[in-house]
């Protein structure tokens, strides 16, 4: 079982499709959105690999019995909301004129994206009142981040600012007549999320700290020196990766996320194995920083410093 090339030709099949319909946006919004479309294909070089979004549906489908059909309708509505988003967080984080500009292209994509959806629940549905509240999550989370420290004081917040993702589960869940497991399926997610925010985090460290953005791992890193965000410095934060053994730690809770799925009730076998992969590469990332430390211990300890901490 393979998370990601068992679907290969069907993700193909996906990316087309959503390059058809940008292709038949006016210009300049044309241009601009196959731009940026390619910049999250996923067959694309140096693109942004954002497989949950696209994966998703089909990791759902042979569990609950979705066509194929179906689910690649589900999946192309996914990837222009999350499209959409991204514009959003491009917003929020940006204050240039180039994020600004690319507003009416999200709002076609959004228009894209409920034209994949509404065919399938009536405008009465549960559907309707679980998409309101995944919006207001995430807004929530959105506007709260910068004050909120959310991985210190609520982890749950993280995984909501990824929340319009759950349309996914529930529209499979409301669809295939298995609506009890939403709860279950959401909690799952929440906990997916995390460990992914946490491992983007790690990898986007550094760029976030002279950006000033939100970082699980460099919150964890004040946590540790008892200093604030605006004070912490690169020194600081490679002390406690290389040398006070931070990673490990990071990786631990990764892992204790993992235990909560064991007994998951959602028949999603490729997602938990997507979730498994992730925390198998940050606990490879720890194991490997301790390995050379223990290498370096005896005679070369001097450099392991003058390598991981010197600026």
């Amino acid at each position: 079982m393979d998370w990601l090339h068992d679907f290969d030709e069907e993700l193909r099949l996906v990316f087309k499709d959503c390059s058809i319909i940008i292709s038949g946006f006016p210009e300049p919004i044309r241009a601009q959105g196959l731009s940026y479309l390619e910049q999250f294909n996923v067959f694309s070089t140096g693109s942004h690999k954002n497989y949950i979004c696209y994966l998703l549906p089909f990791w759902l489908r042979d569990g609950y019995g979705l066509t194929d059909a179906e689910v690649r309708q589900l999946s192309v509505g996914n990837v222009f909301c999350m499209l959409y988003f991204f514009i959003q967080d491009d917003l929020i984080d940006s204050s240039e004129d180039s994020a600004a500009r690319k507003l009416p292209l999200a709002n076609l994509l959004y228009v894209e994206f409920l034209n994949r959806y509404r065919p399938l629940f009536p405008s009465d549905s549960l559907f309707w009142l679980c998409f309101n509240r995944y919006i207001l999550e995430w807004a929530d989370s959105m506007a709260g981040e910068a004050h909120g420290d959310y991985f210190l004081n609520d982890r749950l917040k993280i995984a909501h600012k990824a929340s319009p993702l759950k349309l996914t589960s529930t529209a499979v869940l409301l669809y295939s007549g298995n609506a009890s497991l939403i709860t279950e399926a959401e909690d799952v997610l929440h906990t997916i999320l995390l460990t992914l925010q946490m491992l983007d985090d790690y990898e986007d460290w550094e760029q976030d700290l002279a950006g000033g953005s939100y970082n699980c791992l460099l919150s964890l890193v004040c946590c540790h020196f008892n200093t604030q965000r605006e004070a912490l410095t690169k020194t600081q934060v490679k002390d406690y990766i290389y040398t006070t053994g931070g990673l490990a730690e990071y990786a631990e809770t990764a892992l204790s996320n993992h235990r909560k799925l064991e007994h998951c009730q959602l028949n999603s076998p490729h997602l938990i194995s997507f979730h498994q992969m992730m925390v198998k590469n940050l606990q490879h990332m720890a194991a490997a920083i301790e390995a050379e430390k223990q290498l370096l211990q005896h005679g070369g300890l001097s450099y392991w410093l003058s390598k991981h901490i010197n600026l």
